[in-house]
């Protein structure tokens, strides 16, 4: 009876020593790696090009200014979902992908939601879709970009970036930017 008693507080000790070290252990895990923020907004300034732009009857590249508006959450260490706009400050003519037809674009603003895959900490790739909105026709778009960050202090950071968006149909475009962005 005396050595069942003794195993019991054996188990018993050895059960509650575990826990415990078990629970230090995962405190001193938890506050060593910092949490990642979940929240980011951007603010970009580039160059849309625009390979079928139209000049006086041909087919010219175009390369007019954009604003763009992004924001982010982090899902984990890799994956995020945004939703980023354009704005183009011009206004201006393509030709469609068969030659065609003109269409006029005035100051169209893109809207879209993307998914965003981090295979390191400073590098992003991202693919998503939405729409281009313009008062002449809206038009459905696929958009496919990389970024690259560098961090600057109190969760800001610099990031310039290329980013590719194919407008169904119709034409396409792709935009050289920079900007700031914030993390909280």
């Amino acid at each position: 009876m005396k050595n069942k008693r003794k195993v019991e507080l054996l188990i018993t000790s050895l059960f509650i020593f575990g826990f415990a070290t078990i629970s230090f252990c995962q405190d001193l895990v938890e506050e060593d790696i910092e949490a990642p923020l979940r929240h980011r907004v951007s603010l970009m300034i580039g160059h849309t090009h625009i390979p079928s732009g139209e000049s006086e009857g041909e087919k010219k590249l175009f390369s007019v200014p954009s604003w763009g508006l992004d924001y982010n959450y982090q899902i984990n260490r890799k994956w995020a979902l945004g939703l980023h706009s354009d704005f183009i400050t011009e206004t201006f003519t393509v030709i469609d992908f068969e030659g065609n037809q003109e269409f006029e674009r005035e100051r169209p603003l893109t809207m879209t939601l993307v998914g965003i895959y981090k295979p390191h900490e400073r590098w992003s790739f991202l693919a998503g879709a939405g729409k281009e909105f313009a008062r002449e026709e809206n038009l459905s778009l696929l958009r496919l970009g990389i970024e690259r960050g560098w961090e600057i202090e109190n969760d800001w950071e610099v990031f310039a970036t290329i980013q590719y968006d194919l407008k169904f149909g119709v034409y396409d475009s792709w935009m050289i930017g920079v900007g700031f962005s914030k993390g909280f």
